[in-house]
């Protein structure tokens, strides 16, 4: 493996004084020679500044570079939007703020990998463990199983969240040619609430290969006051969530140049699919008037995934069946 590509690291943060210093250490001990980072506060409200700005010194003496940049809170994937047009280097990670590495040669065995590979090649990524946020201890971890070990193709798997794919940005590399080819301008859909990724790997897995190193490189924190929990706390915010993420596919697919009967065979099986989760939602939420307008709509134009989902719209229409059947659920879970 040759030392002179430049690997950019591109990260958004909100509030995370309490983690990010973690993040920063990591990438402080990597043994790779060649890194610049960027990290973007997305309108943070405690003394975010004062930790990445102190760490700049500290990535001067590494032979690093470390840039912080502010913006007004617009959400992580504008973050991610403004960074891109920054990152000079050949390669590009986008780690969360409140996850890191765990091994100081987890860079150079992504670029190790990365390098070696061919043409059809955008991206490569680890394994990652989840850690409890006090202890640090493992509570479980992101794999590929071992039918999917050595899966390439990632389109689909991500399209729809299907087969166990996994949303964790900061163990995929990347390759910033490839980006660029496949968005010129570098610039992704944004909105608020609906992140970041799905604007990256959706270009970067269409018609190329996802190589994996089945190593826990990657420590993902599991904490009790994420911010994406707060956002599934309410109904409207719930759905509003979902709306989110479907029109973040909707538009990223929309801007990938696909042939047109691929692109709305995709875009109608999302429409499809973010229908039934909204029913799910309302089900959860024992939102009768809504479900009943939603499951009329699934039914009559056969747009339902699943009998299951049917049987639950059933169910909630008999309360105390259903309240029994879900104390009978939560019950055999605390049993397992």
């Amino acid at each position: 493996m040759s030392y002179n590509k430049k690997v950019s690291v591109l990260t958004p943060c909100y509030n995370g004084e309490k983690f990010i210093y973690r993040l920063l250490d990591s990438i402080l001990i990597q043994d790779y020679p060649h890194i610049e980072m960027y990290v973007i506060d997305d309108g943070s409200t405690d003394n975010s500044a004062q930790v990445i700005q102190s760490y700049i010194p500290k990535f001067i003496d590494k032979g690093y570079t470390l840039s912080y940049l502010y913006q007004d809170n617009s959400g992580q994937s504008e973050a991610i939007n403004k960074g891109l047009k920054l990152i000079t280097g050949d390669y590009f990670v986008w780690p969360d703020s409140d996850d890191f590495y765990i091994e100081k040669t987890a860079i150079s065995q992504l670029v190790n990998v990365i390098e070696n590979s061919d043409e059809q090649t955008s991206t490569v990524r680890c394994h990652c463990e989840l850690l409890d946020e006090v202890n640090l201890n493992k509570v479980g971890e992101f794999a590929t199983n071992q039918k999917n070990r050595y899966k390439e193709d990632l389109f689909e798997d991500c399209l729809f969240a299907q087969n166990g794919f996994w949303f964790v940005p900061g163990n995929y590399m990347a390759k910033v040619e490839v980006l660029r080819s496949l968005l010129p301008s570098l610039n992704i859909y944004t909105e608020k609430n609906a992140g970041q990724n799905w604007q990256l790997m959706l270009p970067l897995f269409y018609k190329k290969k996802c190589l994996t190193i089945p190593k826990n490189l990657y420590g993902v924190l599991v904490r009790s006051d994420s911010h994406s929990r707060g956002q599934y706390s309410t109904y409207e915010k719930t759905i509003e969530k979902y709306g989110a993420y479907e029109r973040t596919i909707i538009n990223t697919l929309d801007s990938m140049s696909l042939p047109e009967h691929e692109l709305q065979s995709y875009k109608d099986t999302i429409q499809r699919k973010y229908k039934n989760v909204r029913l799910q939602v309302m089900i959860d939420f024992q939102k009768r008037h809504d479900a009943k307008l939603a499951f009329k709509h699934l039914n009559e134009n056969n747009e339902f995934f699943s009998m299951k989902l049917k049987i639950k719209y059933y169910l909630m229409n008999i309360p105390w069946l259903y309240r029994s059947l879900k104390m009978l659920t939560l019950c055999m879970k605390h049993r397992v």
